[in-house]
């Protein structure tokens, strides 16, 4: 029997779809890997920020279902264990604190790399005080000239985990190079680091608003250099994979968790309501030869990110679990490959602000883009075909239009409440150290 193909699954951290498609960044590895592989040009995440759109990806339905969007609970089935049901040796490897395992994003995976402090659990570390933790860990942060883990040494540990797995395998990983603090590339500094963080934290966290025009343009300047180190490290590593014979039985998906604002409705970062810029991200899934599906150049059709984890699934020819099949809420795009139309007619993104009154949501249907922001509880509407930036706000001037996507907010509000009834999740304390981790990234004020 055919060996089934490997997966390898890369997401990058606030990675635009117009950093790939567009024309301000040098990315010959994307360039090539796009003419290999099927690209979805409308692709939307179902989350604005790393832990609602991880949530969704990894498990094929909506981040605020069954009490998820931050929290993968025992009993909410996984991708990583719907390839282990087929015989799959799994991984993860990334330097992410927002999938860290104390969020159970580790559930289904063999192997799990998370690289997020210096000092973590084990031997010695586990003897000492929180404090003196804590302490040493920012002091080995201060220490590093990166603020996470680079490419190219998330790619070593990945390739010596390849070399030593049993196949088939599933691999996945969290870029987070494209995710501020942005450096200028590979110009690995102390100086670059902490001139970087600062401008982040003014920036995305504390003022905005003061953001001068030089500032702006050196933030979109190095973030563009970022992209385009992730492309030569990703060039690396595909070299490698492909030199050594794995590339060629395995399936290649890429795709960004979410966007970046850069000044687009007054903010940087990804804290914003669901926007074009946010939630819109680069999907390429490159199929070996040995995977019998169509694979057209282009799919114009609007797809979701909750629709990788199906598709990668059905292409491998996976059985999914009966727990899976009850929840999963992505649909396979394989029939779309072949011309066919998606089973949805909207699509959402959707986060909670860590309140129940907090709740964000954003619907895009036809050129329709409906945004709700429960924090402030106001409703926005935008015509995408006359105001492709979505800038000016027409809610008061449409109210049939309006009123046909309030429903729809209120059927999905009720979806919440009953699948995620009597489902708890823990306060986690992330320990010491991973609280200055995640505010360097600008998750803490």
């Amino acid at each position: 029997m055919e060996q089934p193909p490997n997966v390898l699954f890369l997401v990058a951290d606030s990675l635009r779809a117009d950093a790939v498609f567009g024309d301000d960044t040098d990315t010959p590895t994307l360039d090539s890997l796009t003419t290999e592989s099927v690209v979805f040009e409308k692709c939307y995440s179902q989350g604005i920020s790393t832990a609602p759109a991880m949530t969704a990806m990894l498990t094929g339905r909506y981040p605020l279902d069954y009490g998820g969007h931050w929290y993968i609970t025992d009993d909410q089935p996984t991708m990583a264990e719907q390839f282990q049901e087929n015989s799959y040796t799994t991984a993860a490897i990334h330097s992410n604190p927002n999938v860290s395992r104390l969020r159970n994003f580790d559930k289904g995976f063999d192997t799990f790399e998370e690289n997020i402090l210096p000092l973590s659990g084990g031997g010695f570390v586990d003897s000492l005080p929180d404090k003196v933790v804590k302490l040493l860990n920012k002091g080995a942060r201060v220490l590093s000239k990166t603020p996470y883990l680079p490419a190219d040494e998330i790619h070593n540990q990945m390739l010596d985990w390849i070399d030593g797995a049993d196949q088939p395998w599933f691999l996945w990983t969290q870029y987070m190079d494209t995710h501020g603090p942005y450096l200028p590339g590979d110009d690995f500094s102390y100086r670059n680091k902490f001139r970087a963080e600062r401008l982040w934290r003014k920036a995305a966290v504390e003022s905005p608003e003061d953001v001068t025009d030089e500032e702006h343009e050196e933030l979109y300047r190095n973030y563009r250099l970022e992209v385009e180190y992730l492309d030569a490290a990703l060039g690396r590593f595909l070299n490698r994979l492909e030199r050594d014979g794995y590339l060629e039985n395995t399936i290649v998906v890429f795709v960004g968790d979410h966007g970046d604002e850069f000044g687009e409705h007054e903010l940087y970062g990804h804290k914003n309501l669901p926007y074009e810029e946010l939630v819109r991200v680069p999907l390429l899934i490159r199929f070996p030869d040995s995977v019998t599906v169509p694979t057209p150049d282009y799919v114009e059709t609007p797809v979701r990110c909750i629709d990788i984890l199906p598709t990668v699934l059905d292409a491998v020819g996976a059985d999914l679990t009966l727990a899976m099949n009850k929840r999963v809420a992505g649909e396979s795009l394989v029939d779309v490959l072949s011309g066919g139309e998606t089973g949805y007619d909207i699509i959402l993104t959707e986060k909670e602000m860590r309140a129940e009154d907090a709740l964000r949501f954003g619907f895009r249907e036809d050129n329709w883009t409906y945004l709700y922001d429960g924090k402030q509880d106001r409703e926005l509407l935008y015509d995408r075909e006359a105001d492709p930036r979505e800038e000016t706000d027409i809610a008061a001037a449409t109210p049939d239009i309006l009123n046909r996507f309030r429903e729809r907010l209120e059927e999905r509000l009720k979806t919440v409440e009953e699948s995620s009834d009597a489902i708890e999740t823990p306060n986690i304390d992330d320990g010491p150290g991973v609280q200055e981790r995640l505010q360097a990234l600008g998750y803490r004020e």
